[in-house]
């Protein structure tokens, strides 16, 4: 998949994020329980978006492991009370983050991902920088 090795704009992004959530509004609207898949887009547009950024992908799924650790996890380890506060306070902290790499301007010069993603709405990658020749 080139797509989790490339960088990703904002408006590209916001796309992406935005068709994942309708889906999951619509899933839960339709068959009354929203659609898991949808945390998984989200995951892996987050992962260009943060090369574009400049940082790891890594820091997705750390974020996908403690929401998985959480949610499975946590039943037996926290008492009720604590398990919901804690999904409350998910609820409101993922979508801070969403919006945080949404927000944020990627790098404008070439970083360890590679060369900045072209402007606007775009989900194919740069061209290849062009050879330097020595004069």
């Amino acid at each position: 998949m080139h797509l989790l090795k490339a960088r990703l704009n904002r408006a590209s992004y916001w796309v992406i994020v935005g068709v994942a959530i309708l889906a999951t509004l619509v899933s839960a609207l339709v068959f009354m329980r929203p659609l898991p898949a949808a945390l998984v887009v989200m995951l892996i547009a987050a992962i260009p978006r943060l090369h574009d950024l400049g940082r790891t992908g890594w820091w997705a799924g750390g974020v996908f492991l403690a929401l998985m650790a959480l949610f499975f996890g946590g039943q037996y380890v926290l008492p009720r009370q604590a398990l919901q506060n804690a999904l409350g306070v998910a609820v409101l902290v993922l979508p801070g983050l969403l919006v945080c790499l949404g927000a944020l301007p990627g790098q404008k010069a070439e970083n360890a991902f590679g060369s900045p993603p072209p402007k606007g709405l775009s989900f194919k990658p740069p061209p290849p920088p062009a050879p330097q020749t020595e004069a």
